[in-house]
């Protein structure tokens, strides 16, 4: 179900890199150019391998899997660099240095939501299957509105119980998709409104409602989310953090790469006893990026987010010393 290790090597900043993923929830924070977006695709591209490999090879015992990307074929890993990050092969020797590595207790389906809200901007798919062999389109942004466009189940999903009427009262309505693709929320009084026309926040929390009633996520999903907490009232945060924590406890293991204290913290204080959480800071060294885990957001030495606030604080009271 769950991603357990990760082993990279020579990649983007990364020279030798291993992280150990717990089975919940994974915050990811780092200074900008630590590669926290870089980690979480090429993790994202290897789950979408395992996932293809497995569809091959149904047969195979359900047991810990040792995926390696380049055993995949190099072909895959061009896609990968090409599509996934705007890196031409030819650029990189990726059958001589490039190794990624990952332990899974059951290759999972994975799924990736970008920073950037893609749901009002559904016709990107149709540009890239027109077009992508001429104009470089990140194909994390079009497998969304693929995973997305899926159609859902006749009857809500286990998982959905919980955690839908949440975001329906958030949003104040519900999700659905016109024949042409197109998305739209029907409000609690029964009007239409296109997607584009929400603000960007409530479209983020309609995807994600999206994605768990046409069963994107389902319990053994791999969630990877880049900077979730991007264009959220802050009064939203707690409530956020709780989803996140449902999902995990309903066999979702949740990736997030995040800059803010605020939501960050948030997982350390809503947590529950029997929640596992891991927070997993990454670093700049002269040998590459490296990374510090930890149970507690307060306790990593490596933490950039509580060392900004620190300035801020000091700053603060300067000022008011000035005054």
């Amino acid at each position: 179900m769950a991603m357990r290790n990760l082993e990279l090597k020579n990649f983007t900043v990364f020279n030798d890199i291993t992280l150990h993923a717990g089975s919940g929830v994974n915050v990811i924070i780092g200074d900008n150019g630590t590669g926290k977006t870089h980690l979480m695709k090429i993790l994202y591209a290897a789950l979408l391998n395992g996932e293809a490999y497995l569809e091959l090879n149904p047969n195979l015992p359900d047991k810990d899997h040792l995926l390696n990307l380049n055993s995949t074929g190099q072909e895959d890993i061009n896609f990968i660099l090409d599509n996934f990050f705007g890196i031409h092969p030819k650029d990189i020797d990726t059958e001589e240095d490039f190794d990624l590595t990952i332990a899974v207790s059951k290759i999972s389906t994975p799924i990736f939501i970008p920073a950037k809200e893609m749901l009002s901007m559904t016709k990107m798919r149709f540009i890239y299957d027109t077009y992508s062999n001429d104009f470089p389109i990140d194909y994390t942004l079009i497998d969304i509105i693929k995973k997305a466009q899926a159609l859902k189940p006749n009857n809500p999903p286990v998982l959905a119980k919980e955690i839908a009427p949440i975001l329906e009262n958030i949003i104040d309505g519900t999700v659905f998709m016109k024949d042409d693709g197109t998305f739209w929320v029907r409000k609690h009084n029964n009007m239409e409104i296109p997607f584009n026309m929400e603000s960007e926040g409530f479209r983020k929390l309609g995807l994600l409602w999206q994605l768990i009633m046409n069963e994107s996520i389902k319990e053994g999903t791999v969630l990877l989310w880049d900077e979730p907490e991007a264009n959220f009232n802050p009064k939203l945060t707690p409530v956020i953090v709780d989803i996140l924590f449902s999902l995990a406890r309903q066999g979702v293991q949740v990736f997030l790469a995040t800059h803010d204290y605020t939501f960050a913290k948030y997982f350390e204080i809503r947590r529950k006893e029997d929640d596992c959480l891991q927070f997993h800071s990454l670093y700049k060294t002269d040998d590459g990026v490296k990374v510090e885990t930890g149970d507690n957001f307060k306790d990593l030495d490596e933490n950039v987010i509580l060392s900004s606030l620190d300035k801020l604080m000091d700053e603060v009271i300067s000022g008011n010393m000035g005054d």
